[in-house]
């Protein structure tokens, strides 16, 4: 096994490990543990895909040494206080990965396949199965799935990059055989007020989920955890399955599968606009064959999708029958504050929604303090998230409110392709959860590297006047979303300032008071740091347009687009 240990200078090495593939995830966590080594300034274990090379380099690792790493090399790049540090770390490290000493030992090497179990030998030794959760690469997992449907065992897939065929093909079969597959790419569920993946610590109660959108129903779920309500399910079905060529097969059977549910009151339906077809098999079987009420959140549904459009003249007397049934909604806030709304005529009680309503003129005051100091040159909008949905919610209420021109890594039909998505231009949504991040690495629920990178970029550019960030606690994520990058804020604020320029940061904070990360504590600390929270990523949306647009926007008009008709504490 090669390796190249070049002096850097006398405080950082670059250490290249040929052939020698790691898990992003077990790599994060090394790494992690070595920083909190006496002395040591960076410690950064990844595999050597472009991503992970152009971020050493700007952590201000050797450009000639990074380069020299192949996709399938592991690259160990440590920055210390002294020389005689990183020679005593070298060896730790080493040890570590061998699995043969060290502080703490980690077993990175994967088994042989000798000494895996293979599926037959699990399934004849565990009894009752009734869930698997699949992570493998995508071209493997059709087989996978074939096998435990003839079992008869649901799925979590979460593996993404699985053919659009294999997985038409997988659902299929697993329709003929009543099974319900999750996914694939779906990261989050609930199972009976359990979380699975990306998830939180939300109370069992009457309301189901069925979501093309994992962030979508993290915002939800902990939404209406907040205003006491409660989710038994939350069913993650994987972002293609609204799309024609899938045809809602999982989201069908969901459906079906919930209808039949005595504990579930209400069965909100997230998602991006499906296509028109799948549109209207989810309205007929509520109108037809649904046992519930239903809301069904289909994001920026009337805002950028033809399909809506399209079908609503085939549907409108439809609903108009079932108004008291079915409350269709456009964003995420909209979601859950219909869903409060069927809860409460259910009750026949009031039901505040305090906790996650912001009044329009507490949102004003927020908005005029942050626009106050920011200067003419000013114009633009950097929006940073680690949940995709915020950020394809974020495009659409932006969008709607005429802030242009958008720019992002994964446009909507309104806005612009970034060239380059590590670079953002004029108004720009980040999903730093897609590929392009994530190739080589942890998901930045997970690993705020990228982030913390480019919170410092974006700052740094005078035309920028709104920084916008989402922190998602729970299970899953880093153990501390805010801690993890609050000195990075602090820096670009201290930066704009010194440059006579005031910078605004908005922030979201999606989460419970159960979750280990600590909500009411995630909060303090960004409120300490001069960074007003909004309750939800639409409310944040909002005011960030509401800043740049220098109050050109109608709030009222915005309210009533994006959130809702209500009082405070009453659902109208």
């Amino acid at each position: 096994m090669g390796r190249s240990i070049p002096s850097v200078d006398t405080h950082q090495n670059v250490l290249v490990k040929h052939n020698y593939y790691r898990d992003s995830l077990e790599l994060l966590r090394l790494s992690d543990e070595i920083k909190r080594y006496p002395g040591i300034m960076e410690a950064s274990l990844v595999m050597g895909t472009k991503t992970n090379k152009d971020i050493l380099i700007k952590l201000g690792f050797p450009i000639n040494q990074i380069a020299k790493a192949e996709s399938s090399d592991m690259i160990i790049a440590l920055r210390a206080k002294d020389d005689g540090l990183l020679l005593a770390t070298v060896p730790k490290i080493e040890a570590i990965l061998r699995g043969t000493g060290g502080e703490r030992t980690i077993e990175l090497d994967h088994s042989s396949p000798d000494e895996r179990q293979d599926l037959e030998s699990v399934l004849g030794s565990v009894k009752d199965i009734n869930i698997a959760l699949i992570s493998v690469p995508g071209e493997y997992v059709k087989d996978l799935a074939f096998k435990l449907i003839d079992e008869g065992i649901h799925q979590q897939i979460f593996s993404d990059h699985v053919p659009m065929d294999d997985e038409l093909q997988i659902k299929r079969y697993a329709v003929k055989n009543h099974v319900l597959i999750l996914g694939p790419g779906a990261g989050t569920s609930i199972i009976n007020g359990n979380g699975i993946g990306f998830s939180n610590a939300v109370t069992a109660g009457p309301v189901a989920i069925v979501a093309a959108a994992g962030t979508g129903l993290q915002e939800v779920s902990t939404l209406l955890d907040h205003c006491g309500i409660g989710v038994r399910h939350g069913l993650g079905v994987g972002g293609n399955d609204p799309k024609a060529k899938i045809g809602g097969l999982m989201m069908s059977e969901a459906l079906k599968l919930l209808d039949e549910c005595e504990d579930i009151d209400v069965i909100n339906i997230v998602s991006k606009p499906p296509s028109a077809s799948v549109q209207q098999k989810i309205i007929d079987h509520a109108t037809k064959h649904g046992k519930k009420k239903y809301v069904m959140t289909f994001i920026g549904g009337n805002e950028s999708s033809k399909n809506i459009e399209g079908e609503k003249t085939r549907s409108a007397k439809r609903l108009t029958n079932q108004s008291k049934k079915i409350i269709i909604s456009n964003t995420l806030t909209s979601s859950v504050l219909a869903t409060a709304k069927h809860i409460a005529n259910i009750n026949r009680s009031e039901l505040s929604v305090d906790p996650i309503y912001v009044p329009i003129e507490d949102l004003k005051r927020i908005v005029m303090t942050e626009r106050k100091n920011i200067k003419n040159e000013q114009k633009y909008l950097r929006a940073l998230y680690t949940g995709g949905t915020f950020a394809y919610e974020t495009q659409v209420i932006l969008n709607g409110l005429g802030i242009r021109p958008l720019y992002s890594n994964a446009p909507l039909i309104k806005a612009q392709l970034l060239q380059d998505p590590m670079r953002s231009f004029k108004n720009s949504i980040i999903d730093l959860g897609e590929e392009e991040f994530t190739k080589g690495r942890a998901h930045p629920m997970i690993d705020p590297t990228i982030r913390k990178l480019r919170i410092v970029e974006e700052a740094s550019y005078d035309d920028v006047a709104v920084l916008v960030l989402d922190f998602v606690l729970g299970y899953g994520s880093n153990s501390d979303p805010v801690g993890s990058v609050i000195d990075e804020i602090k820096k670009a604020k201290l930066m704009a300032a010194k440059a006579k320029r005031h910078l605004s940061v908005i922030a979201h904070v999606c989460g419970t008071r159960r979750d280990q990360q600590g909500y009411d504590r995630s909060l303090t600390r960004l409120k300490d740091a001069g960074v007003p929270v909004l309750p939800t990523n639409a409310f944040a949306a909002i005011a960030a347009a509401g800043i740049i647009a220098k109050g050109d926007i109608d709030f009222r008009e915005a309210y009533s687009r994006f959130i809702g008709e209500i009082q405070r504490g009453k659902l109208t």
